[in-house]
């Protein structure tokens, strides 16, 4: 089968066996045990383990004739058992059985499934670990429900688990107590012995999880049990009988089970010839033994058991290998040691700057110089992006340094297994699909709109909004009433919806609406969920775009990358559900996906494309890069001392069924040492270049790990001197290019267009060879102006040519042609009429352009501006209730009232806003009463007004219209926002001048046309003065003259918003910088021309 977006090696290449290497004596002597010996061999990173090891399978086969069968290869994970078997196999190069390299989960497996056809039973199946989470889940679930359960300690409360790191704790302690041999009876005996309650109820539960086990058809086992039943074959002489070497890689990362594997086998007569270094053993917090390699002849049970040293490093040069030693030296010994005195192998030579720190003030400012450094390694020092890895100590990091390092590009990749299916984004859009299709959920608006604007329907914000229009737009036209919510919802639930709108948007969620259709009548003929998801992958016509997407560089390939990844696992999970649960119904699959919290193993491929690995420490085990960059070194992240299972000790009871005392055990020195062998197998996967970084501020401080770095000479100052764009010729190789100058395309592309507009302002300002800056005048002649242009021109053409995105002047918007040069009204049409509204008049004076882009988007909407709208409400229905209750608490009960209507990111958001709003309504109350005790009538509320003015339509509502006792008429514009005009501003203020027009017009209906303007007024309830809660800003009565000037203003507003093109104002972002942000992408000369 083959997969877009992923390649196997040719034939030609996995037939031919690699020749043999070079060793040196120590590795020679490796490679010439004698048959019947077993040997512990130790060596520090880089001292060729793996390679002598592949040396050893080499000369036991090729040379002393053994068969493959007979070899059995363990490594610690499944990535790198791929790894080595891809090697042995090219280094062996004859025909094997199956893959000399495994895990021994697999070689479990498979122990059991040949048991299982000699005897015609069903064979095993394995539970993942997120499947063992589900169970535990469900079962702490059941008893917090029905109130039944083990009697936790206290401090293990209900809250406490129903968190995921309690049933992770838990998992691990019931595999830790399958490990060792502790059955559910045993452990509540020992939990009583040693005072350990955690154990007593861990005990209740692990017999109930033990009976819904038992429940499954088939033999469920998870990967201890599978060991462990397998240890017990293997023991008796019914299985690997033929085995007569066994080869382990990484020992320091196997768990007890393992090593049990390997006893087992040694005393069947096995040789066992075991490879590690205890100081870079990464998984010792989910039950790794560091210690074994030091006492492997007490864990074989062999009483003779040579141990040798490999003596030199291969990989690292002399300072690499002294970073690496400065950090192994503070980790314990672990029964090992010698290996640490290791040094470089002659010949290998230090990099330029082999060693680099990164300070920076800010998150973001850390990952974009380490992008660059990287991208510098790249472009200046030939590194394959393949050939670089980025470590990080948490993976929740990996996502945020991927996308940061991708914004910057440098393309990256991650691990799919590092994060459930249903935290992918593709993945999630077609589980979501298939859960509406199933009917598990119904097809609500909010899901409608998720469906559309998702992966499958393709839409973004601006053409889901254009669809919502039209189809309210017809709903009106046929006297529906419809909202265009509930329209949407039809669309997607009748394909036939959308064919009478002639709109691309409707075309495509057209499209997903007869996907869906289909998607429902194969599940309705009981089709799998592998062939609903296919279904729905087919009909989405995704596969080509992301797929050429994929083959590009960038943000948007690196995206294409990932979602292609995450689709590629869930067909994968999918197509693994089907296999073993034929009868099951597709809706468990998607219940199972969804509430599944730990991520799965995946077989799925993964793609051979020259990016950059980010992950964790563990994810490089067996692997090297020529530069490694460790990120996000902070305090209190790494190292993390905090204790780990702290919840239910399942080290602890490791330690207590071995018989060991571990009364004097530091155990916060025991974490250190573990966060130390991260860093030191960080650093040593480096054969090239380090890079640490970290964020230095008042808040983060650099994790105490870079004191162990050595100074390099002159680094300081030449980074100093680089960021002030001074570069000395024998500046470090990473310093010799300047800081601005681009290395990545969009960069350098940006640079020159910068560049260009840069010199046509100077040649605009030149003037008899000079160029006029201000007071000062500076000497630059104009042909080196023009020579400027001409290379950053020259410069455009050639990366235009090679088909760069952004260099094709054709591509620039401001030398575009315009869309159109049509006005936005004809006034030459005598009938024509231009809108006005009184809230947006100054707006339009202030800037035309600004005006015109918040016309065409339709502006946005905020929480703020939500909680205005029912502050109105609130005065209005208050003014029109001639028996209201005016005091706050009773307008604080009709805020209550519609206070649901606002969305708000969380609760205490909201109950922030909720207080804010009460200072709102206080306002509002006591203007109520005040105006009510001076003996003020209200005339109107929110009452609507239109007059003609020249060309102007003027039209606005009012939020209220009062009479004074004195009997004048004041208008009143209630105002929710903390910004106030100055007194000074008030007798121009458009919106209440055009208030006051409207009056004197004779155009308010409820005004008496003969009382006296009393003028208009802002009422602020945000904030008080003199003693009230509220604040009136008041435009005394305009004059004759002043409605005459008023009058000729809109008009002049009107003709300019009727026109066909809108200047901007340059320096409203020195009078107004929040509005001015909004608008900036517009005011760029390269856009705006």
């Amino acid at each position: 089968m083959s997969i877009r977006g992923f390649r196997q090696p040719p034939a030609s290449v996995a037939d031919a066996a690699a020749p043999a290497v070079e060793l040196d004596p120590a590795q020679r002597a490796v490679v010439e045990l004698p048959v019947g010996v077993s040997a512990a061999v130790i060596g520090a990173p880089g001292s060729g383990r793996t390679t002598t090891l592949r040396e050893l399978v080499a000369e036991r086969i090729l040379v002393q004739g053994l068969d493959p069968a007979e070899v059995l290869v363990l490594a610690p994970s499944r990535a790198a058992a791929t790894r080595l078997r891809d090697e042995l196999a090219l280094r062996v190069g004859v025909p094997t059985l199956g893959p000399l390299a495994r895990t021994s989960t697999s070689v479990a497996f498979e122990v059991l499934a040949r048991r299982a056809a000699e005897t015609g039973t069903e064979p095993p199946r394995l539970l993942t670990g997120a499947e063992q989470d589900q169970i535990i889940a469900d079962l702490l679930a059941g008893h917090e429900e029905l109130g039944t359960g083990p009697a936790w300690p206290d401090p293990l409360g209900v809250e406490v688990r129903r968190l995921r790191a309690f049933r992770t704790e838990l998992r691990e302690l019931l595999m830790r107590a399958t490990e060792e041999g502790v059955r559910p009876g045993a452990l509540a005996e020992v939990g009583r012995a040693h005072d350990v309650p955690e154990w007593i109820a861990a005990a209740e539960f692990a017999r109930e999880y033990e009976d819904v086990v038992d429940s499954f058809r088939g033999d469920h086992l998870d990967s201890a049990e599978l060991l462990a039943e397998a240890v017990l074959l293997v023991s008796r002489g019914e299985a690997l009988t033929g085995i007569r070497l066994v080869v382990a890689d990484d020992l320091h990362e196997a768990t007890v089970a393992t090593l049990s594997l390997l006893r087992a086998l040694a005393a069947r007569g096995a040789d066992v010839v075991a490879f590690g270094d205890p100081d870079v053993a990464a998984a010792t917090f989910r039950g790794a033994e560091a210690s074994a390699l030091g006492r492997l002849s007490t864990v074989l049970g062999l009483p003779e058991l040579r141990t040798l040293v490999l003596d030199r490093v291969h990989r690292q040069p002399p300072a690499l290998r002294a970073l690496t030693s400065a950090v192994t030296a503070r980790i314990g010994a672990a029964g090992a040691g010698r290996q640490r005195q290791a040094g470089s192998a002659p010949g290998l030579a230090d990099d330029a700057d082999p060693i680099q720190v990164i300070e920076a003030p800010t998150r973001a400012l850390e990952l974009a110089r380490l992008a660059r450094r990287l991208r510098e390694e790249h472009l200046l020092g030939g590194v394959p992006w393949a050939r670089m890895v980025v470590l990080v100590r948490s993976g929740s990091l990996v996502p945020q340094v991927a996308r940061s390092l991708a914004t910057a590009e440098v393309p990256t990749r991650t691990a799919v297994a590092g994060r459930a299916l249903r935290d992918d984004l593709a993945a999630l859009a077609l589980i979501r699909a298939v859960d509406v299709v199933l009917g598990r959920v119904p097809l609500t608006p909010d899901i409608a709109a998720a469906l559309a604007t998702g992966p499958l329907g393709g839409l973004d914000g601006v053409q889901h909004r254009r669809l919502r229009l039209a189809l309210r737009q017809e709903e009106l036209a046929g006297d529906g009433h419809r909202s265009s919510d509930e329209l949407l919802v039809e669309a997607l639930a009748a394909p036939g919806r959308l064919e009478t709108l002639d709109l691309a948007p409707a075309r495509r969620l057209g499209r997903l609406a007869r996907t869906l259709q289909g998607a429902r009548e194969l599940a309705a003929s009981d089709g799998t969920i592998e062939e609903l998801l296919w279904h729905l992958w087919e009909g989405s016509g995704l596969a080509t775009p992301w797929f050429e997407q994929a083959l590009q560089t960038g943000i948007v390939a690196d995206q294409a990358n990932r979602d292609l990844d995450g689709v590629v696992a869930l067909f994968t999970a999918a197509r693994r559900f089907v296999e073993r649960n034929p009868g099951r119904p597709a809706s468990d699959f998607v219940e199972e996906l969804l509430g599944a919290e730990v991520p799965e193993d995946t077989l799925s491929p993964q793609p051979l494309a020259d990016t950059v690995l980010v992950a964790t420490p563990s994810a490089v085990v067996g692997a090297g890069y020529e530069v490694v960059a460790v990120a996000a070194l902070q305090e209190g992240v790494w190292p993390n001392l905090r204790l780990r299972g702290s919840l239910l000790h399942p080290q602890r009871l490791s330690a207590v069924a071995r018989g060991l005392d571990r009364a004097d055990v530091d155990e916060r020195a025991e974490v250190l040492g573990d966060e130390l062998r991260m860093l030191a197998l960080a650093v040593s996967r480096a054969s090239r270049v380090v890079v640490l970084s970290a964020t230095a501020n008042d808040e983060e401080a650099p994790s105490p790990f870079l004191r162990l770095v050595p100074p390099a000479p002159g680094l300081a100052e030449a980074e100093a001197g680089a960021e002030a764009g001074r570069v000395a010729a024998d500046a470090p190789a990473a310093l010799r290019i300047r800081p601005d100058h681009p290395l990545s395309l969009r960069g350098l592309v940006g640079a020159l267009r910068r560049e260009l507009a840069v010199v046509h302002r100077d040649a605009v300002l030149l003037d008899d060879g000079r160029v006029v800056s201000g007071d000062r005048t500076a000497r630059r002649p104009a042909d080196a102006t023009r020579e400027r242009g001409l290379a950053a021109a020259s410069a455009l053409a050639r990366l235009a040519a090679e088909g760069v995105t952004g260099a094709d002047p054709a591509e620039w918007y401001g030398l575009r042609a315009p869309s159109t040069t049509e006005p936005v009204v004809d006034l030459t049409d005598p009938e024509a009429r231009v809108p006005v509204s009184p809230s947006r008049l100054e707006a339009f004076e202030r800037s035309p352009l600004n005006w015109f882009i918040d016309q065409a988007s339709g502006g946005s909407t905020s929480t703020a501006m939500g909680i205005g709208t029912i502050v109105h409400a609130v005065m209005e229905e208050a003014s029109l209730d001639p028996d209201a209750d005016l005091r706050p608490p009773a307008l604080e009960e009709r805020l209550d009232a519609r206070w649901g209507e606002l969305p708000f990111e969380s609760p205490w958001v909201g109950e922030r806003e909720r207080r804010q709003a009460g200072e709102l309504i206080a306002g509002v109350s006591g203007y109520l009463r005040d105006f009510a005790a001076d003996g003020g009538r209200m005339l109107a509320a929110e009452g609507g007004f239109e007059l003609e003015v020249g060309v102007a339509r003027l039209r606005g509502k009012i939020d209220r219209i009062e009479l004074t006792k004195e009997g004048r008429v004041v208008i009143v514009d209630l105002k929710t926002g903390r910004h106030y005009p100055t007194r000074a501003e008030i007798p121009a203020h458009a919106q209440l001048g055009s208030y006051q027009l409207a009056f004197v017009e004779g155009s308010l209906e409820d005004a008496p046309a003969d009382a006296p303007s009393g003028g208009a007024k802002l009422l602020y309830v945000s904030g008080g003065t003199r003693g009230l809660p509220y604040r009136e800003l008041p435009q005394e009565p305009l004059t004759r003259e002043e409605l005459d000037g008023f009058r000729a203003r809109i008009a002049a507003a009107a003709e300019g918003m009727a026109g066909a093109t809108f200047e901007g104002t340059p320096d409203l972002g020195e009078r107004d910088p929040g509005s001015a942000r909004r608008y900036r992408i517009h005011l760029v000369r390269a856009v705006s021309a």
